[in-house]
């Protein structure tokens, strides 16, 4: 989420990777309501699940990793520059991590699963240690908790639920009761252990902030261009795999090829994280000649994107849960991507809506609040 402070003028990279990840959001959470049994599997399946885990699943969260560990250094600049003292800059963000918990917490008990309290955690606990690093000192850690990443991912595998496995997450519980209960032990223990996921692309972030990379994309041109076609060409290639296991089109594998096609998927997706935001870099040196409507209302969405994050879990509940809509036992895996893109589309909207009346994320807002300290 977005964990910059409000500056005079935003630059548009952020802001636009922000709203376009929340497509990706979008895509990855209405299929966890779906009631797979009694269900024939068809080829249409298939392909939406292996297209979403070679292309979604497991890649837009370390991209909003990366944006965090920017908003964080952001943070720490604008602090730097009204003259405040470290001591009140990490009061800000031991404030702004305590308060994210709380959100993520709430959001995890009543709607869906919850990334914010891993990114408070990390503000809570790590981001006066990580902001105060060297660049090697960084990147020595940034390597180190991707090669744990690698050794944990098969027994801690991001989006790998097999078209027939019969899988019973919270957003399949009947009883809203027992469905909240559930949500609030497994944020109590996913939050903390997850962090170790998202601390690589919180690092990568930061040292992206510290080189102006995406500040200033017309004077990087050749690194961005190097960087998205890597970044997204591995992240491809290294979803293939566990796509293939999960969309039932590979079928004969065994435990090692399991756990290696977990690995390779997961560590890719931070290649996809730095691709994707070297991608929406090259597209703003020509958006800053001439901005576009809809570009323009996708950096609103941006903008607000914690706020909107947790409208959109909102909508999937209404729309899918079975204590409220209940089109999650009778939709299919396409029609649920198509559910999230029209919680998407309607998220731009409302956001651009917002734009041009001047009115702020409700939940950016808050904690900004709840964060600062004394007059600025």
């Amino acid at each position: 989420m977005n964990a910059g402070s409000v500056v005079t003028k935003r630059k548009l990279t952020p802001d636009l990777a922000r709203g376009f990840m929340l497509l990706f959001i979008a895509l990855a959470h209405p299929n966890q309501f779906i009631i797979l049994e009694g269900r024939e599997i068809s080829f249409i399946d298939q392909f939406t699940v292996f297209f979403r885990q070679v292309f979604v699943d497991g890649r837009a969260y370390p991209l909003f990793a990366i944006l965090f560990g920017y908003g964080l250094h952001q943070v720490l600049k604008g602090q730097e520059r009204r003259g405040n003292s470290w001591k009140d800059t990490k009061k800000i963000f031991r404030r702004r991590g305590v308060w994210m918990l709380l959100i993520g917490f709430f959001h995890a008990t009543l709607f869906l699963a919850d990334i914010i309290g891993v990114y408070g955690f990390i503000a809570l606990i790590f981001a006066s240690f990580f902001l105060r690093l060297s660049n090697r000192k960084m990147m020595i850690i940034a390597v180190a908790t991707l090669i744990l990443v690698a050794v944990f991912a098969p027994s801690m595998p991001r989006g790998f639920d097999a078209l027939n496995m019969e899988v019973t997450t919270s957003a399949t519980i009947k009883d809203p009761i027992e469905a909240s209960i559930t949500r609030m032990f497994e944020w109590m223990f996913y939050t903390p252990v997850l962090s170790y996921q998202v601390i690589p692309g919180v690092l990568i972030g930061i040292l992206v902030a510290r080189f102006q990379i995406i500040d200033n994309p017309k004077n990087h041109k050749k690194a961005l261009f190097t960087f998205a076609i890597l970044g997204l060409l591995l992240s491809t290639a290294g979803g293939i795999p566990m796509a293939l296991m999960s969309s039932l089109f590979w079928t004969s594998y065994n435990d090692v090829w399991e756990s290696t096609a977990k690995s390779l998927h997961t560590i890719t997706g931070y290649a996809g994280g730095v691709g994707w935001t070297a991608l929406i870099g090259i597209v703003v040196i020509r958006l800053e000649e001439k901005k576009g409507k809809f570009s323009k209302a996708i950096a609103a969405l941006g903008q607000r994107s914690l706020s909107f994050y947790l409208f959109q879990s909102i909508m999937f509940v209404i729309i899918l849960a079975p204590y409220a809509g209940g089109l999650g036992s009778q939709i299919s895996q396409l029609e649920s991507d198509l559910i999230g893109v029209f919680v998407w589309v309607l998220s731009v909207i409302v956001a651009n809506y917002m734009h041009c009346r001047s009115i702020r994320g409700p939940f950016e807002t808050f904690l900004r609040k709840k964060s600062a300290i004394g007059k600025h």
